[in-house]
């Protein structure tokens, strides 16, 4: 019995390695993944869409205070440069629909917010800690990642850059 144990814990770990090797490395100057989610009402977003605008990709959650304090600047860079090609695209971590929803209303953002509630496509951008965000340029290629809260004044800087180009 321990043995088929031991054959069963190994081929699971083997498999879980197997799994983490083969997903997509997400590092500056690699290609954003592509994927879909819904927003709180339910209508599905797809990042390709907005090919074309420079893409701040935010990792957060209600639960997070470094996430909570990063919404405010967000908001503010994004009423700045919206006009100029920029958009901000949040994915909310948030298991419950209903904490994300109550934030939202006490907290009013102009920019999408979407729902990733089983961390699917945390895992597939390697989400380690939140809040993580990724510019990705207008040919869709990650050019910056930054974890925990932005700094405005740096990232506007090179924002300004990815904008230009």
């Amino acid at each position: 019995m321990k043995k088929i144990f031991n054959i069963i814990f190994i081929s699971a770990f083997v498999f879980l390695i197997s799994i983490s090797f083969s997903q997509e490395k997400i590092v500056e100057n690699s290609k954003a993944i592509n994927f879909s989610l819904p927003d709180l009402n339910g209508k599905k977003y797809t990042l390709s869409d907005f090919k074309g605008n420079v893409i701040l990709l935010n990792f957060w959650a209600t639960w997070c205070p470094p996430c909570r304090y990063e919404i405010p600047i967000l908001e503010k860079i994004y009423n700045k440069y919206k006009n100029k090609g920029f958009k901000v695209i949040a994915v909310s971590l948030d298991s419950d629909s209903n904490s994300l929803s109550n934030f939202l209303k006490s907290n009013k953002v102009s920019f999408l917010v979407l729902s990733d509630k089983k961390g699917e496509l945390g895992y597939k951008y390697q989400v380690v800690a939140i809040p993580t965000s990724f510019l990705i340029d207008k040919e869709f290629i990650v050019r910056k990642i930054y974890m925990g809260a932005i700094s405005e004044k740096d990232f506007t800087k090179e924002l300004e850059k990815w904008l230009k180009e």
